[in-house]
């Protein structure tokens, strides 16, 4: 039967075609503005992530932070300064195994993506919810990259955007290769290791090229979370870690079955935990921080610079030791060695004067209760009146703390001692040597340790120089008319200036009368530079100091010729340089050049010289030192090894509180030792530079200097030599009984005759070259000034 014959059945399904119509049209268009809408918030909001975004183009000229090394003086590496350790080594240097390794366990479709793997991250999103906790990520290694070199790791929607936009500009810019080798160079690995060559010396120290598989998978699978995953902090986790890496690698045919199965039974054999020994910490800090004042700490800490130092790592070896066996036997000497807490302390172990640790059980404002170990209890007086350090006791004391303690009083009956606090550390030794000619600082040590006290004593301490400051005011005086024969009177000498009153004494507290300049050096006599000064002018005698390196700053008063301005190390080895070198002031050198990381120049640091003084002054002036070391305060350097000409200075300030040596040799090289507390406190009864300082000063010269030739001083033409009775300080005749061969300055030789040991029957010849002494069966002064 027709539809003709059913107009009803015929309209309604008209009806319903005309409404499904509407329905399509109507969808489609809500689909297309709907798709065009979502395009264009989708484009926007790329356009607006993308803003000021880094161009991924930057990666052409990579530079990571780079460690900054610094060379001694022959090439050979001190320390490196850095942010991060890190490495460059070309892509080749990577093993196919680490590369694989890392490819498996971070990114296995790698090559498949284009920065973005749509199917990792569903994949990581589902296993994450059926482990209920993350153990898989989703980022790619292209994304990793983008986020470590351009981005922060915030956790924010934007964030991830970015880093997706990102990835994708850096795979459409470089190769596979290339975003894996931005990536093994960058990525972090733990214990500030940055990049695998890094991170293949500090696991396992080897080259990176040099790794096993078992090695490969071990630092393939650290990035992820170096803290779990690293064989130093979890052996186990890192076991596990590396099993997984070995067996996705075998999952994805990067490995047949017998590598796989015998790497995942070899144990994982990591590097034992070590620092890097920085062999002069002193002076590589000294450097830093003259490198900061230059260029910048980020600059320092990565821009990988090449710094070449003056420093010689064989001659700081030996300041180092040195210093430690000085120390060690000073501390001997006078049993200040502190010992250790000891809980099985036998009380007959204890005497009076003994140093040691104690614990503080309790304390009051007065009294502090200490432990000694082996049930023996301490009592301390920490009351004001007992209490005479520049501190409050809390400060140091504390419940439950150690302190270093001195025994005063034993009460055997009572197994009680009463103890005094002794402040640590007890001594503290500072050296410094440098190259005459050149200023270069070829030794340098600041402190007992630095890793106690990273305090620069040698050029950070200003302390008093004592005597060592004496050759400063003999140099005027010379220059200034003076001879070493002039006759000076040691006898008591008053002044006073602005209402101040200064009296000094000599060491010995006695006075033995007329006196040569020459004599009064040598043995250190405080009341002949007393009028010396008178006579010279504190003015003066400031500026010749200034002239020489003295660059701290001297107040001008009287007790300016014993050294009463406070002056650092560094300022007496630099004066004391001008002497050595004729004259000639040559401004300290730590560094000689400073590279970039291609080897390229960025500045040179040249020797700076300045004629300060006459060649003939300073001539006059060593032969008198060089006497120091012979007969007078220096004479103890020959039994601790040194030999050869040497002429010095020795120093000892009130109470005892600082001993110096400041020396030099023919050969150029010039060193200063200084001995002292921290706190200023004395240290000891007869404590002098003679018997503190001179010894290290001795050790370090002889070993420093090696094999010596009989090597002098030289002897200018302007100088001219005559015998003089040292009594008197005239030319000698044939009664005189204390003959020298003096030197002086043309022009200022004497003319009269001595007359002192009657009258004059005939004079001694003239001798050329320089002091002989006439007398060896002199007794020799004691070594303590």
């Amino acid at each position: 039967m027709s539809r003709e014959y059913f107009p009803e059945l015929n309209r309604r399904r008209a009806k319903k075609r005309a409404s499904f119509s509407r329905v399509a049209r109507t969808s489609f268009w809500v689909i297309y503005w709907g798709g065009l809408v979502a395009v264009g918030v989708a484009f926007g909001l790329v356009t607006v992530l993308s803003r000021g975004l880094p161009p991924v183009a930057s990666l052409e000229t990579y530079e990571p932070a780079l460690p900054t090394k610094i060379y001694d003086r022959h090439g050979a590496l001190i320390t490196s300064f850095q942010v991060e350790r890190r490495y460059l080594r070309p892509f080749s240097a990577f093993p196919q195994d680490l590369v694989n390794a890392t490819v498996a366990i971070e990114d296995e479709r790698f090559y498949k993506h284009r920065g973005i793997d749509h199917r990792g991250i569903m994949r990581a999103a589902l296993a994450n919810v059926k482990a209920r906790r993350v153990v898989q990520g989703g980022s790619t290694i292209t994304q990793q990259l983008a986020r470590d070199l351009f981005l922060t790791r915030e956790r924010t929607l934007a964030r991830k955007l970015r880093e997706a936009i990102l990835a994708g500009k850096i795979e459409e810019a470089y190769t596979k290769q290339e975003i894996l080798y931005f990536y093994l160079s960058q990525t972090y690995y733990g214990h500030n290791a940055y990049g695998a060559e890094a991170a293949a010396r500090v696991y396992f120290n080897k080259h990176v090229e040099d790794l096993t598989l078992v090695e490969c998978a071990v630092l393939a699978g650290v990035p992820r979370s170096p803290a779990r995953f690293s064989p130093y902090i979890d052996p186990d986790e890192a076991l596990e870690r590396r099993n997984m890496v070995l067996a996705k690698m075998y999952e994805l045919g990067y490995i047949e079955r017998e590598r796989y199965e015998k790497a995942k039974s070899t144990p994982t054999q990591v590097a034992p935990v070590r620092r890097d020994p920085d062999r002069a910490p002193y002076f590589t800090e000294y450097v830093r921080r003259l490198l900061i004042r230059r260029y910048g700490s980020e600059r320092v800490f990565r821009a990988g610079l090449r710094v070449y130092t003056t420093l010689d790592l064989r001659r700081q070896g030996i300041a180092d030791k040195a210093a430690a066996w000085g120390l060690d036997r000073l501390e001997k000497r006078h049993g200040k060695k502190i010992a250790r807490y000891d809980a099985e302390l036998k009380f007959s172990k204890l005497e009076t004067g003994q140093v040691r640790y104690v614990r503080v059980t309790d304390m009051t404002k007065a009294v502090a209760i200490c432990d000694l170990g082996g049930g023996i209890t301490g009592t301390m007086d920490i009351s004001p009146a007992e209490w005479s350090f520049p501190f409050k006791p809390d400060k140091v004391i504390k419940v439950g703390g150690e302190i270093p303690a001195k025994v005063v009083g034993i009460y055997a009956k009572k197994k009680k001692v009463l103890l005094a606090f002794e402040q640590e550390p007890f001594l503290q030794c500072s050296i410094l040597a440098m190259e005459g000619a050149t200023g270069d600082i070829l030794a340098m040590v600041g402190g007992a340790d630095f890793n106690e006290s990273k305090f620069n004593r040698a050029v950070q301490a200003k302390r008093q120089p004592g005597s060592s400051f004496k050759p400063f005011l003999y140099t005027a005086a010379i220059d200034n008319g003076f001879t070493p024969a002039d006759v000076i009177m040691d006898s008591p000498f008053r002044v006073e200036a602005d209402g101040v009153v200064w009296q000094p004494r000599n060491y010995s507290g006695a006075a033995s009368g007329p006196m040569t300049i020459r004599r009064a050096i040598e043995l250190s006599i405080n009341l002949v530079a007393a009028r010396l000064i008178d006579e010279v002018g504190v003015e003066t005698v400031a500026d010749y100091a200034h002239r020489m390196g003295v660059k701290s700053e001297l107040v001008p008063v009287y007790s300016l010729a014993l050294g009463s301005s406070d002056v650092t190390l560094l300022d007496m080895v630099d004066g004391f340089a001008t002497l050595a070198n004729m004259g000639v002031h040559v401004e300290p050198r730590a560094i000689m050049r400073v590279e970039d990381r291609y080897g390229n120049v960025l500045e040179e640091f040249p020797v700076k010289r300045e004629v300060v003084l006459g060649e003939d002054t300073c001539a006059v002036m060593v032969n008198m030192m060089e006497g120091v070391i012979t007969r007078g305060t220096g004479t103890l350097a020959p039994r601790f090894g040194f030999k050869g000409r040497g002429a010095g200075k020795t120093g000892t300030t009130d109470a005892t509180a600082d001993t110096w040596m400041v020396g030099f040799v023919p050969e150029g090289m010039v060193a200063g030792v200084w001995v002292g507390r921290d706190d200023h406190g004395p240290l000891g009864y007869r404590a002098t530079g003679a018997s503190y300082a001179v010894p290290i000063w001795a050790k370090f010269m002889s070993e420093a200097l090696g094999e010596r030739g009989g090597v002098a001083f030289p002897n200018p033409p302007g100088i001219v030599n005559g015998r003089i009775c040292e009594e008197s300080g005239l030319l000698a005749t044939g009664k005189c009984t204390r003959v020298i061969s003096e030197s002086f300055l043309q022009g200022t030789v004497p003319t009269k005759f001595c007359d002192m040991h009657g009258p004059p029957d005939f004079a001694l010849k003239d001798v050329g070259a320089s002091s002989n002494y006439e007398s060896p069966g002199e007794s020799q002064p004691p070594p303590d000034l």
